[in-house]
């Protein structure tokens, strides 16, 4: 089954039994973060991603450098492992990981949950690629994918039981929203997946397609020069 039909049976079976009132908080959510054009603002294909170290899974302090072997880097920003969306798409990743290397590609998962956390998630998930922790979105912020939560989100996700200052390690209240960069050598962008809507997400497969392409236009450009 691919990721957007899993994707689907999990929002509709939430649509169905979930408050109209909820569904309501969460979607106007949804609208705030595309009518603050946070896309237009956040860094673009051609910019260079900023350098700021991430912590991985035994607290350690790790340079994105550190992790890259290959042509290409995908970094997904998640929301965490409390969101089901996030974790179909990690194991999605994990699902096509050898079809990635072999598109030259490496693969990470960031997000502001604290490395303990993360590391529940790499082991729910069975996920073998680098999941690292953002310690109060710092790389996140820099790039521009970051909002804070509204206070009716806030009360929401407060009657879920979700306590962003024990997942995060702190009372700032916010979150990443789902995106996707890639990045080359050079830590430069040369391609973005950014979605508002936190319920929907780019097909990995899609992806490695796209991935394939665009270093077979890299290898024709240096053959022709």
């Amino acid at each position: 089954m691919k990721l957007q039909e899993q994707l689907k049976a999990v929002r509709d079976a939430t649509m169905a039994r979930m408050p109209k009132s909820v569904i309501d908080t969460f979607t106007n959510s949804i609208e705030n973060i595309r009518n603050d054009q946070l896309q237009q603002k956040a860094l673009q294909v051609g910019d260079t991603i900023p350098n700021i170290p991430l912590i991985d899974n035994y607290g350690n302090s790790i340079d994105l450098k550190e992790i890259q072997q290959n042509e290409f880097l995908i970094l997904n920003f998640y929301r965490g492992g409390w969101c089901p969306y996030c974790n179909m798409e990690l194991r999605e990743f994990e699902r096509l990981r050898d079809a990635f290397k072999k598109a030259d590609t490496d693969i990470v998962a960031i997000s502001a949950e604290l490395p303990q956390l993360a590391t529940q998630t790499v082991q729910k998930n069975t996920i073998s690629y680098p999941i690292l922790t953002d310690r109060n979105a710092a790389f996140m912020k820099a790039i521009g994918i970051v909002f804070e939560l509204d206070e009716a989100s806030k009360k929401e996700f407060d009657n879920f039981g979700m306590d962003f200052s024990k997942i995060h390690g702190n009372h700032n209240n916010q979150l990443p929203v789902p995106a996707i960069y890639v990045i080359d050598r050079h830590q430069k962008i040369v391609f973005i997946h950014f979605e508002a809507d936190y319920m929907t997400r780019m097909e990995p497969s899609e992806l490695l397609k796209t991935l394939k392409m665009i270093n077979y236009s890299k290898n024709k450009h240096y053959e022709n020069n």
